[in-house]
């Protein structure tokens, strides 16, 4: 038997229990600490690290085909940069365009993993039942994310040293001025949603409301001097402008005071300094010893709304128990009998009552893209070619020209974001297709009412642009409604092949080969340029893309330029919504039906 006296004395000899003094562990582990969590991070990132290396290594050969090779075109035949000291159009965007890639993935490394770490999966919790301080958790994930902008600016460099875009080795700073720019966008972002107790679509406000107006208007693809006096302010508050222009000193000396570049830097470092306590204070309070007693948005109004919910339900149940009794459940029977229940409206009612939730801010974000990027091109763009010309052999307006091809963009972007955001967190993170598929709603219901939902949002987006159209002049009356009918359509397609593509995935991080696949259809489906600009091997490769058909269907009802052409659009996105239909109802079917 052991003696109790022997054990005590060996615990006092030892020593306090190791986690008795966190703080003391905290200090021995050091900078240790900060590389754990970093290394956790890492290792979490290998499981989308494939798109990583894709992106950091396409990224860049799609912008010079696309932008350089196929805007530049249309630009540099009427404007000379050599004033900014580039040699040509796409000398000039190059550093633009990895400041602004770096930035765009930290609207993404600081929004959905910090939301995972606290909400979905507690990852932080975990870290913090450590040695672990909350300020060595937060400085880990940003070193983590720090690793990420490395490779992705080491390799984005390479493409254009190998195509001699890059020829200065200063360019290789620009590792830092890109990380500095996508720090001093990405730390704010993280304060902000470390603080979220939910995710009600604030990451999708996020992208739309603050990281694509400062993309849009930080002079990434013109000067910014081509823009009005009030929106060259939204690029000045922008980091990615002041990385934007600290890139072009850099790779090509682009003639700049030095006092300007001093304000450049320290506009940054101000930004990361400041935003950097704002992180460590939520984190601290989040994973300290007291937990966070902040105002958790909208919880008096979501009680006030169930309240007034459950009392409607209650009054449904009283006037059906005095009406009549309740029948007894009859099973579904005859040809596909599990498959449909004839309750679609069930699906799409509660997705309503979802977006309500939101107070419909994203339905204003839904049409806000499109308008921003109307406005960006339109008036960044306009001043440096003179026209593009049209089907019948005259001249349009370069807004003109890219509105109808922007509203095929937002319903395809509107529609892949709907229905793959919304139906995996559904599928995986809060299992209600699994609870779904319990009561009598069958896999087609599922479908149908989640791409119906998708479609609806769509309907809202395109209705909300074309006001904006018409009021620009940029379209007639008819033309608008006859493009809200093909916008529907549009929408309906990519809505459904987006949710059967969405049934396959595992991890949201494998969302991220969608962008993979959304953003050469965008830089290439003759979005902001005619297709004419490429040889006639390209274009057949760009026609194979659905994109294309909803651009070239916009345009042709924009300028009533119909043909046998105009049947092969609709004919394209009338299989892609048959089969993309039928393989996510047979993908249901499989995941929750035996």
């Amino acid at each position: 038997m052991t003696d109790p006296t022997q054990t005590h004395h060996a615990e006092t000899t030892a020593g306090p229990s190791p986690a008795a003094d966190k703080d003391l562990l905290a200090a021995r582990a050091g900078a240790r600490g900060v590389l754990f969590q970093a290394e956790r991070t890492l290792r979490s990132m290998r499981a989308y690290g494939g798109v990583i290396l894709a992106s950091s290594i396409f990224q860049p050969i799609m912008y010079i085909l696309a932008m350089g090779l196929g805007l530049g075109v249309l630009v540099g035949q009427e404007t000379d940069f050599s004033a900014y000291g580039a040699d040509s159009y796409l000398v000039y965007i190059a550093p633009a365009i990895l400041a602004s890639t770096v930035a765009m993935s930290a609207g993404i490394e600081f929004t959905f993993p910090v939301m995972e770490g606290f909400k979905w999966r507690k990852l932080y919790y975990g870290a913090q039942a450590t040695a672990l301080t909350p300020g060595q958790i937060a400085a880990g994930h940003i070193l983590a994310v720090c690793c990420r902008f490395l490779v992705h600016s080491l390799v984005f460099i390479g493409v254009l040293f190998a195509f001699g875009v890059a020829t200065s080795p200063l360019a290789l700073l620009q590792v830092f001025t890109a990380a500095a720019g996508g720090l001093a966008i990405g730390l704010p972002i993280m304060a902000y949603v470390a603080s979220l107790r939910d995710e009600r679509g604030h990451a999708a406000l996020i992208q739309r409301f603050v990281v694509m107006p400062m993309f849009l208007f930080s002079g990434t693809f013109y000067p910014l001097e081509n823009l009005p006096g009030p929106l060259q302010i939204i690029g000045w508050v922008s980091p990615i402008y002041h990385g934007n222009e600290l890139g072009r000193v850099l790779a090509f000396g682009q003639p700049t005071a030095g006092w300007l570049v001093a304000v450049h830097v320290l506009y940054l470092l101000c930004i990361i300094t400041v935003a950097w306590f704002a992180v460590r204070r939520v984190f601290i309070r989040r994973l300290g010893y007291e937990e966070w007693r902040g105002r958790i948005p909208g919880k008096r109004a979501d009680a006030r709304r169930e309240a007034r919910l459950a009392a409607k339900d209650a009054a449904r149940q009283a006037a059906r128990t005095a009406d009549k009794p309740t029948p007894a459940p009859q099973p579904r029977t005859g040809f596909a009998a599990n498959m449909y229940s004839g309750n679609i409206r069930a699906v799409f009612q509660r997705g309503l009552a979802a977006i309500r939730n939101n107070r419909g801010i994203l339905f204003v974000s839904g049409f806000l893209e499109p308008v921003l990027f109307l406005t960006s091109f339109g008036l960044g763009i306009s001043p440096m070619i003179s026209g593009v010309e049209a089907a019948d052999g005259g001249t349009v307006s370069y807004a003109a020209f890219i509105a109808p091809a922007l509203l095929a963009v937002a319903m395809m972007n509107g529609a892949i974001f709907d229905s793959m955001w919304n139906v995996f967190f559904k599928l995986k993170i809060t299992k209600l297709y699994k609870s779904m598929m319990a009561t009598s709603l069958g896999p087609l219901d599922i479908s149908i009412g989640e791409i119906g939902l998708a479609l609806f949002r769509g309907t809202m987006y395109a209705f909300g642009f074309l006001a904006v159209v018409l009021i620009a002049g940029l379209a007639d009356p008819l033309n608008a409604v006859l493009m809200w009918v093909a916008a529907m359509f549009i929408s309906l397609g990519f809505a459904s092949v987006g949710m059967a593509v969405t049934t396959f995935m595992s991890r949201f991080q494998q969302m991220d080969w969608t962008m993979m696949v959304l953003m050469p259809m965008f830089l290439f489906s003759a979005t902001l340029f005619p297709i004419d600009v490429y040889p006639a091997g390209v274009q057949a490769l760009i026609q194979a893309l659905p994109l294309w058909h909803g651009v070239e269907l916009m345009r042709d009802i924009a300028f009533w330029d119909f043909s046998a052409l105009t049947l092969v659009h609709i004919g394209y996105y009338t299989v892609m919504i048959a089969v993309g239909l039928s393989l996510a109802t047979y993908r249901m079917k499989k995941l929750f039906l035996r």
